[in-house]
């Protein structure tokens, strides 16, 4: 096997490897970066239920319950 072909092989072998690793990369990437949006998404929810429960107005119990009226 001369040089020449060695690397001819080799540039083959990592274009092959290229190949079969790139594309999953970038599919983990974008999942990635969707799950973030979701969870970004699911804290915004979160904090917004929490700041409408704490501006509800009180709920003022002036009145006696039924069974303490007798």
């Amino acid at each position: 096997m001369t040089l020449t072909d060695y690397h001819t092989l080799l540039a083959v072998m990592t274009v092959t490897l290229l190949l079969l690793t790139v594309p999953p990369v970038i599919t983990l990437m974008r999942l990635d970066s969707e799950a973030a949006k979701e969870r970004a998404a699911a804290k915004a929810r979160i904090a917004a239920r929490q700041a409408a429960k704490a501006s509800l107005p009180a709920i003022l119990d002036d009145e006696p319950a039924p069974e303490e009226e007798t």
